[in-house]
């Protein structure tokens, strides 16, 4: 089993932003070329950019309550926020894994880690960690 304690930096993901942003040009297109009512494709373009602009600091990582840092031990989570708060878990387990992402279910919330957000350690380093504790 390994006990090694594992800690990992945490950044924006270009690639979940990437993902968001094509789905937003792409509920645009949707409400201009398919609807033929020219103020619910205004309505739903105004609610679509207002759901962009809530929802770009957090993906960004701008927001105080932002994942920064995520530490684990052989039976326990902690992880760090932006303002500093930590918070620990002792029951969580991989929901989803993957080379390219990792869903981490701490019972109320869940951690989702992309390949790409990872300023220190690896993706495939946080698998071998789940594999080796399962």
């Amino acid at each position: 089993m390994m006990n090694d304690k594992i800690e990992l930096n945490v950044q924006a993901s270009n690639i979940y932003l990437t993902l968001s942003i094509g789905v937003y040009f792409l509920s645009l297109f949707v409400a201009w070329y398919y609807f033929y009512n020219l103020w619910l494709s205004f309505a739903l373009s105004t609610l679509l950019s207002v759901w962009l602009f809530y929802f770009l600091p957090k993906l960004k990582l701008n927001l105080p309550n932002s994942i920064v840092k995520i530490s684990l031990d052989k039976d326990r989570l902690t992880t760090e926020r932006k303002n500093r708060s930590t918070q620990q878990f002792s029951t969580f387990y991989p929901s989803y894994q993957s080379r390219f992402l990792v869903v981490i279910d701490t019972g109320k919330d869940s951690i989702v880690i992309f390949k790409d957000a990872l300023k220190s350690g690896s993706i495939s380093q946080l698998n071998r960690y789940f594999n080796a504790n399962t």
